[in-house]
C-alpha cells in the first residue's frame, strides 16, 4: 500500500497535465489548417479521441517516469533525468510503431508488401504529435521537480495563494539532527562531510512511507511535518524515526567504507497549533511560526543532555497508541524562555 501511494502522486500529476494538454491540443486543432489523418474520424468522435489521447498518454508516460525512478537508485541531476526520459520515450514510440505496423500486416489492415517507411509516410502529423508529447512530458516532470524543491503539495498552495495571509493550523513536527556533527566535520573535512549529509538526507526519503513531509533542511538538521491525522495514525511520527535509523544501519557497510562511520541521528517530536503563511520577496516559501515549532526544537536540543535518541512531548505521548515494542520514560519539565508553563518531556526507545 505504501509503495502504491508513492506511485499515485506521479500518475496523478500526469493525468492532470495530460488533461490540460489534451484540451490545448483539441482547441488548437480546431483552428489549424494542418491535417492529422492517422486517426480515422469516421469511426469515432471528438470525445472518444479526447479521452483516449488523455488517458493513454498520461498512463504511458506516467509509467515511464516511474520506471526511470525505479531503476535509477542514486542521486541524478535533473537534466540527466530528462535525457533518460527522452531516450525512453523515443524507444517506447519506436516499439509501439513496430507493434502497430506488424499487427496491421498480420491482420491484413495494410498490404503485406508495404514497408515500414511507406507506413510511416502515410501517418501524416505523427511527428507533430510526438514532439508535442515531448514538450508536455518535459513540462510535467519539471513541475513535479519544482514541487519537490518547494515541498510536495506546496507549489499548488503557493499558486492558489492559500497561505498568502497567515492561517492557523495543527501539525506534528519532528526536528531531526545528526549526532556528533562537529566531530564528523573535523574528521572528514568539509567536502566529504557535505557528501555524508547528502547521503543521509537521500536515505531520509524512507519517511515518505510514513506520510511525512520535509519542511526544510538546515545544515545537518531536517524538519519534518505531518498533519495531526497522518502523524498519529499508526504512530507514523515515531515509526518514521526508527525506519530511518534502520535504513542507516542496513547501509552501515556503505557508510563505513566511504566515511569510516555509521551516522546516528537524534530527534524531538511535538504537536500543536501553529501559524502558517507564505513569506519572502526574493525567495518565497511557506513558513511555520509559533510555540509548537519552538518547543520541538528545544526537545531535540535536550537529547544530548538526557542521553536519548528521541524525545517527545506529553502532547505526543497522549495522542499516540504505543505498543510493547516501545518504552517511554519521563525525563524532565521543559521551561521555555519567556513562558511560565512547563512542558513534560519523555524519552522514547525501541525495545524490540
Amino acid at each position: 500500500m505504501k509503495l502504491l501511494q508513492k506511485k499515485l502522486h506521479i500518475l496523478k500529476a500526469y493525468l492532470i497535465g495530460w488533461f490540460i494538454a489534451s484540451i490545448i491540443w483539441y482547441m488548437a486543432s480546431k483552428f489549424s489548417s494542418n491535417t492529422i489523418n492517422f486517426i480515422n474520424q469516421s469511426f469515432t468522435n471528438d470525445t472518444v479521441i479526447f479521452l483516449v489521447t488523455w488517458i493513454s498518454q498520461a498512463l504511458l508516460y506516467g509509467l515511464l517516469h516511474l520506471a526511470i525512478d525505479r531503476f535509477i537508485k542514486n542521486r541524478v541531476a535533473f537534466y540527466k533525468l530528462q535525457v533518460y526520459s527522452l531516450f525512453s520515450q523515443i524507444i517506447t514510440a519506436v516499439f509501439l510503431i513496430l507493434i502497430i505496423f506488424f499487427s496491421f500486416k498480420i491482420t491484413k489492415v495494410i498490404s503485406s508488401k508495404i514497408t515500414i517507411l511507406e507506413f510511416l509516410d502515410k501517418l501524416d502529423g505523427l511527428w507533430i504529435v510526438f514532439l508535442y508529447a515531448l514538450i508536455v512530458n518535459f513540462a510535467i516532470s519539471t513541475i513535479i521537480y519544482i514541487d519537490l524543491v518547494l515541498g510536495r503539495g506546496n507549489l499548488l498552495k503557493m499558486i492558489s495563494g492559500k497561505f498568502y495571509t497567515p492561517k492557523e493550523d495543527e501539525k506534528v513536527f519532528m526536528f531531526l539532527d545528526l549526532k556528533s556533527s562537529t566531530t564528523y566535520a573535523e574528521k572528514l573535512g568539509h567536502i566529504k562531510y557535505s557528501r555524508l549529509i547528502q547521503d543521509c538526507f537521500h536515505d531520509l526519503a524512507i519517511v515518505n512511507d510514513y506520510k511525512a513531509r520535509i519542511y526544510q533542511y538546515v545544515g545537518d538538521e531536517a524538519v519534518l511535518t505531518w498533519s495531526i491525522k497522518d502523524g498519529i495514525e499508526h504512530n507514523n511520527c515515531i515509526n518514521a524515526f526508527f525506519a530511518f535509523k534502520d535504513v542507516l544501519n542496513e547501509k552501515s557497510t556503505y557508510y563505513q567504507k566511504n566515511y569510516g562511520l555509521v551516522p546516528e541521528f537524534k530527534a524531538g517530536v511535538n504537536l500543536g497549533i501553529i501559524m502558517v503563511t507564505e513569506v519572502g520577496v526574493l525567495k518565497r516559501e511557506i513558513a511555520y511560526h509559533g510555540d509548537t515549532i519552538n518547543t520541538t526544537s528545544r526537545l531535540e536540543g535536550e537529547c544530548n543532555r538526557l542521553g536519548a535518541e528521541l524525545v517527545i512531548s506529553e502532547n505526543v505521548l497522549n495522542a499516540i497508541d504505543l505498543n510493547a515494542q516501545y518504552a517511554t520514560k519521563f525525563e524532565d519539565n521543559l521551561l521555555l524562555k519567556g513562558k511560565n508553563t512547563k512542558v513534560k518531556m519523555y524519552s522514547l526507545k525501541k525495545t524490540i
